[in-house]
């Protein structure tokens, strides 16, 4: 049985692939496609909070919400000037956005490199300290990091359940032909479906920056990650995404214990096996 911290790794490496896998399948539930720079807006967000912390001493939540603003905003840009020019109803317009978003991971990296500078930048702790529980113990920055991700989650699931807009989400989700005959804007939900996915994606890594170092290419294996915890969980499923996040980042963390760096081969093993014997996810609907 892995060690007490092994376990405790895992859940926040759980953390970040079930924030930034919510963010995907939202914005694939309205929009229809993948952002394979997902993981770029993971890396903004990691270097907007670790500047709003270092240069600009803004404390850590306030930090978190501008990181999730700034990038989030980023995101409506992109989404209105690159993804709904290049999204053409037809069969080419689900390639031509991969191809799209796939150059934006070499833009954003480029333009990080520049701006921020190759070098590895580490976050001192945000919150020093650590909770003795006698057998074991946990930094407080680790235990902020899980409190975030539950605030996160459960205002996501506050606003997608009870507020008008949530609830627009939703139905343009499930019919967003009926939910245009209704009156609600598809056009514009988009807009404000991609900035939400973005901004969960840099509140992913602003809660990861003071745990882990930050350059302009720490964004592949989230992105990797997240990727798989939605093909575990159920690509047009929300409760899939935080479920296959869990599960991913306790396994990883597991895996790596007693693996090393086998672990990797065997997560693709496993996704591989679940597509064969569930293609639809865990959560995910089954199409006849």
């Amino acid at each position: 049985m892995p060690p007490v911290g092994i376990w405790i790794d895992g859940l926040i490496q759980s953390c970040t692939y079930m924030t930034m896998a919510f963010g995907m399948v939202l914005v694939f539930s309205i929009l229809g496609i993948l952002n394979w720079a997902h993981g770029q807006f993971y890396m903004l967000g990691a270097f907007v909070f670790y500047y709003a912390v270092t240069a600009a001493g803004i404390p850590f939540p306030v930090s978190l919400l501008i990181s999730g603003v700034l990038v989030g905003g980023l995101g409506i840009l992109v989404e209105k000037f690159i993804i709904e020019r290049v999204n053409i109803p037809s069969a080419q317009g689900a390639l031509y956005v991969t191809v799209a978003t796939i150059a934006l991971i070499f833009f954003f990296e480029g333009a990080a490199s520049m701006i921020f500078g190759m070098q590895d930048k580490g976050l001192a702790m945000v919150l020093p300290g650590v909770l003795d529980l006698g057998s074991f113990s946990v930094s407080y920055q680790k235990i902020a990091v899980v409190i975030f991700t539950l605030v996160i989650m459960i205002t996501m699931y506050i606003v997608l359940n009870h507020t008008k807009v949530g609830l627009a989400i939703r139905a343009a989700a499930q019919e967003p032909d009926a939910a245009s005959l209704h009156g609600i804007n598809v056009e514009r939900l988009s807009l404000l479906v991609m900035g939400i996915g973005c901004a969960l994606a840099a509140m992913a890594g602003s809660i990861m920056a003071p745990v882990f170092i930050i350059n302009p290419f720490i964004g592949g294996i989230p992105m990797i990650m997240s990727l798989l915890a939605i093909v575990i969980g159920g690509l047009g499923s929300l409760t899939g995404a935080i479920v296959g996040g869990l599960i991913l980042g306790f396994l990883n963390s597991v895996v790596a214990y007693h693996l090393s760096y086998f672990s990797e081969v065997v997560l693709f093993v496993l996704v591989i096996i679940i597509l064969l014997v569930r293609p639809q996810g865990l959560f995910g609907a089954s199409r006849k």
